[in-house]
């Protein structure tokens, strides 16, 4: 066999990623950028590409057996569909020598989440194609899953899954996807545990804004070594290094829908339970809520300023109030600040004395960024 038929079939038995414009973003282990097929081999160009078409024009599952001069190769193309509607988010494709087995198919996860608009108190909505429970290690949301609901809060799930490095530091992901163009893809890494066996795994994302508060897209796993020589940013990493020298506990607030994104990985030694829908008016004393949030809206409008810290209780498992002192820092770095994401630290006050929770700052006075206590 000579090089040159060597060189044209390089790719044959490797599954190819695709997002929905048929851009390339991996071959087997090898990642791409969201390039042309014209990247991949002879064999991928001729008789692999009019199937991916194909399979974008309606959606559907492509197989053949096609001819490339004197040889045959079985072909397969699958549609990664999203769990809210149907819609084409990625495609997955692969050829082999015909009559070989295809090698089995990588899972991919497919998911879609809707921000509510702000003020109506509705939870954010969460869509996974059909490979996501597969992919994550996950019971299924029901026994014949084929995509839709996830039937999990989009921030427990990804506070459930992300590693201490990365929890935190997530926001800032988020943040990206959240001022991003509409439309346009972009890529993220970061480090999950596979919830079957706790093990780490890298995954990379690719994903885009399709509309204000809407966002869609595709994870693949990733060797864990291309982790951290792909994390870029400085918020992320700064972030993850806050997280990792503060040993209070620590919670990312979602401003906007006063939500617990996530938290650091020395909250759990608080006992304090964050419900299933993320709300923090539900973790904190109703006397205290109001300055609380008074506090976490002043430090997303004044991103990166030191503001006043308020006393307020959490709610802990076995039903008593954790007297806390609320420290917050807005966490935005963008010109085109979306004032959401707000880093908390939980002093816990050791004063048993307190039985009642203390007064907050009122709402006429939002809380000042030249103190501290």
């Amino acid at each position: 066999m000579t090089t040159n038929h060597l060189k044209n079939r390089q790719h044959a038995g490797q599954w190819l990623a695709l997002d929905e414009d048929g851009l390339l973003y991996a071959v087997g282990d090898a990642l791409y950028t969201g390039v042309s097929l014209n990247n991949a081999d002879p064999i991928v160009r001729r008789i692999v590409a009019p199937l991916i078409e194909r399979a974008r024009a309606n959606s559907t599952e492509q197989r053949a057996t096609v001819r490339f001069g004197r040889d045959s190769f079985d072909v397969r193309v699958k549609p990664a569909l999203g769990g809210r509607d149907g819609a084409l988010i990625a495609l997955q494709a692969c050829y082999v020598p015909a009559g070989e087995q295809m090698p089995v198919r990588p899972a991919i996860a497919v998911w879609e989440w809707e921000e509510p608009p702000p003020g109506t108190g509705e939870s954010l909505r969460h869509w996974w194609g059909e490979d996501a429970p597969r992919f994550y290690g996950v019971e299924a949301p029901a026994g014949d899953w084929h995509g839709g609901e996830s039937g999990r809060d989009p921030y427990r799930f990804m506070d459930s899954v992300l590693t201490e490095d990365f929890r935190v530091a997530t926001t800032a992901v988020m943040q990206d996807f959240r001022e991003a163009e509409v439309d346009k893809p972009l890529i993220k890494f970061m480090e999950q545990r596979y919830g079957a066996t706790q093990t780490r795994r890298g995954v990379r994302a690719v994903g885009r804004k399709k509309a204000d508060n809407y966002y869609a897209g595709f994870s693949l796993k990733v060797d864990l070594s291309q982790i951290h020589q792909t994390m870029a940013g400085p918020l992320l990493r700064q972030l993850g290094a806050y997280a990792a020298i503060i040993t209070d506990p620590l919670i990312m607030v979602d401003a906007i829908h006063d939500s617990v994104v996530v938290t650091s990985e020395d909250f759990a030694r608080i006992d304090v339970p964050v419900p299933a829908n993320s709300s923090l008016r539900s973790m904190v004393h109703a006397s205290d809520i109001e300055g609380v949030l008074a506090l976490v809206r002043h430090a997303a409008n004044h991103p990166g300023r030191r503001s006043q810290p308020v006393r307020g209780s959490l709610k802990t498992r076995s039903g008593d109030w954790l007297k806390i002192r609320f420290h917050a820092v807005g966490t935005n770095d963008s010109a085109t600040s979306g004032r959401q994401f707000v880093m908390c630290r939980l002093e816990v006050i050791e004063e048993a004395a307190m039985s009642a929770p203390a007064a907050n700052l009122s709402l006429r006075h939002p809380p000042s960024n030249r103190g501290h206590d």
